[in-house]
């Protein structure tokens, strides 16, 4: 079991690391602007702390971001983990300069007494990049690592992996505001004496998401841009899942954001087609809160 102590010690070496990681990366000041395109369809989402201290001149180094979301229900990957009750998760992402890497830690709270054990300590690896880059057919990709960590559960036995990657591509259907998308990941327990023995297994998402803006939403001349997206999973055994299509979800989203800090509520709605991942339909919504440094 995890001591606030033992977790502040993994924090720390975790960052630390990164860090060291970016000694060798040249000092650059470019970024992405923060607009709806680059806005992901929110599955996690994190709260962290000021870490720029730890070394002079890692400010050119490395980018920030802290999170914290609160969700009416925990819905991954068409389970319904806390059977209809909320959570709040708090996260840390910590982004390399250009590299393309970046590592997370998350942490998942459940905001209804009685579920203690469903508390979560997460970390997450991923690295973005693109390819055919000049063409109609530019194909971004980001490749993960999840350890789903489950502290008060002893010797680890509901701990989780899972690795994937996903693709986007938003130019192969023009200006037409759409892009397909698509994620492969497999998923197992960490230790051979699990209490989640037969969750191994492989999933597939397909995906279309919708860009539009709403002109004069605000006031005159001030549009609001928004975000449609739709996916259709077929499970392999994921999760412990039946082999089948097993769930489609529909979402909502926008973003509300100066400088340093967006804003981002959402809405989703699934349709449940196996009884192995869910029951019932499902519809949840959440706001997320990021700050940027």
């Amino acid at each position: 079991m995890y001591t606030s102590k033992h977790t502040t010690n993994l924090l720390f070496v975790l960052l630390l690391s990164l860090a060291g990681i970016c000694q060798s990366q040249e000092i650059t000041k470019t970024s992405q602007p923060n607009n709806i395109k680059n806005m992901p369809i929110i599955k996690y989402l994190w709260y962290g702390f000021d870490i720029l201290d730890i070394r002079p001149g890692i400010e050119g180094k490395i980018s920030v971001e802290l999170n914290t979301l609160v969700q009416s229900k925990y819905i991954w990957h068409g389970l319904d983990l806390l059977d209809d009750h909320g959570i709040v998760f708090t996260m840390a992402t910590i982004k390399l300069a250009d590299t393309g890497l970046s590592g997370t830690i998350i942490g998942a709270y459940p905001l209804s007494s009685g579920l203690v054990r469903s508390t979560e300590l997460d970390f997450a690896v991923f690295y973005s990049g693109a390819f055919w880059k000049d063409t109609p057919w530019v194909t971004n990709f980001t490749t993960n690592y999840f350890y789903y960590g489950k502290p008060k559960v002893s010797r680890a036995r509901s701990d989780t992996q899972e690795i994937g990657t996903g693709f986007s591509w938003p130019k192969l259907l023009g200006n037409s505001g759409l892009s397909p998308n698509y994620y492969f990941g497999r998923l197992w327990p960490t230790r051979s004496q699990s209490n989640l023995e037969g969750c191994e297994g492989f999933i597939h998402i397909f995906g279309l998401n919708y860009d539009f803006a709403i002109p004069d939403f605000w006031s005159a001349g001030k549009s609001q841009t928004f975000k449609l997206s739709g996916d259709i999973t077929y499970n392999d055994g994921f999760g412990g899942v039946e082999h089948d299509w097993s769930h489609a979800v529909f979402g909502i989203s926008t973003c509300l954001e100066n400088k340093h800090i967006s804003i981002t509520p959402y809405v989703n709605h699934q349709i449940s087609m196996d009884d192995s991942v869910n029951n019932e339909n499902e519809i949840w919504c959440g706001v997320n809160c990021t700050y940027r440094f």
